[in-house]
């Protein structure tokens, strides 16, 4: 029997009425150990409930360890109130995947996080980014935060938004301002703790990617092209870091996998998370996998797409993707929504509670 490295797995969380239901997306290879067989398998997870729903939290899955971060909670079960109103979670829940039952813990914050979070596998520190940019170490059993991200500079004041991380920088961009809504592109050194400004002024709503080759470049779902706006062109985009300039076309060969985003998701610039974008991961080396989900009034789909890259002969050749599998589930439909998704990591020296 041939063996094969197994695919990081990829944990997605979705509401389902007052609940959510987890699912965690493998492949078929970790069952039967074949080279060949990419199949995608999703499985549905039995996680008890929190008691309460919890919005637009960050999902990060780290040494297995599910985390769930920030966000505003809401108890959508209580009478007295005929519109639910959220209020700040000042806390964090976890709960270890190796576990026969696992159960949820939490642990208090001394501040309401309604930052964006990636891990690092080197570190095993996990970045949050937003108006007050964090540090959290859960190998510290009792949460501590280190708030030691400085601010990006005055002249791009707007709080970052991750897009990638690599072993040694972060990626983010910030959303421009009237009149333009322009954006700016960074990256900030996780040792020497500083922002660089690597791009001025691009277009579009972005999801979040992955760094490859070391830190050569950074790919990511866009609603545009990021230098023409009047190109209405989605797609996954491709930065390159080292010449600091972005690919004039987008990855080939993803056009039969991606969806077609409806008009009114870049409709309004004021609210965040108006439609789940398609999340880039790196699964394994070399391979790669999307995911997003499709809906409307009668159904509901959450789609995965897994390819492997093939980088340029040139610099300014696209880089094309070639498939591996995919996959289409379909849930009860009508008041669906993915309320999180990652890929999980471990740290590369076991760095743990």
């Amino acid at each position: 029997m041939i063996t094969t490295t197994r695919d990081r797995p990829l944990h997605i969380r979705v509401r389902e009425g007052k609940s959510s239901i987890w699912f965690v997306i493998e492949d078929k290879r970790q069952e039967q150990q074949q080279e060949d067989d990419d199949e995608i398998v999703f499985r549905q997870l039995d996680f008890p409930e929190l008691g309460y729903q919890r919005f637009l939290a960050s999902l990060v899955v780290l040494n297995s360890k599910l985390y769930l971060i920030g966000g505003t909670k809401i108890n959508l079960n209580k009478p007295t109130c005929p519109v639910p109103v959220g209020e700040p979670v000042r806390e964090y829940e976890y709960l270890n995947l190796q576990e026969r039952r696992p159960r949820w813990r939490r642990q208090p914050f001394r501040r309401f996080l309604c930052n964006q979070h990636l891990a690092s596998s080197k570190d095993g520190l996990i970045y949050g980014l937003g108006p007050q940019s964090h540090v959290i170490d859960p190998a510290l059993r009792f949460g501590v935060i280190h708030t030691d991200l400085p601010k990006i500079i005055d002249e791009y004041s707007h709080s970052p938004q991750p897009l990638a991380i690599s072993k040694n920088k972060i990626y983010a961009y910030s959303r421009g301002g009237y009149p333009n809504f322009q954006h700016y592109l960074f990256s900030y050194d996780m040792e020497d703790k500083k922002w660089d400004c690597i791009f001025k002024n691009f277009w579009g709503d972005w999801a979040t990617g992955v760094v490859l080759s070391g830190d050569s470049y950074l790919i990511a779902y866009g609603s545009r092209h990021p230098i023409e706006w009047k190109r209405d062109k989605p797609g996954v985009w491709v930065f390159d870091i080292c010449r600091r300039q972005w690919l004039d076309e987008p990855v080939k060969g993803l056009d039969e996998a991606l969806p077609v985003i409806p008009d009114w998701a870049y409709g309004d610039w004021e609210r965040g998370y108006i439609y789940y974008l398609p999340r880039m991961f790196e699964i394994g080396t070399q391979r790669f996998a999307l995911l997003w989900e499709e809906s409307d009034d009668e159904s509901y789909k959450l789609h995965c797409h897994k390819f492997i890259l093939q980088a340029p002969t040139s610099a300014d050749e696209p880089f094309v993707a070639q498939p591996l599998s995919n996959k289409v589930i379909t849930l009860n439909g009508g008041n669906n929504k993915i309320l999180g998704c990652t890929v999980g990591l471990e740290t590369e020296h076991g760095r743990d509670e």
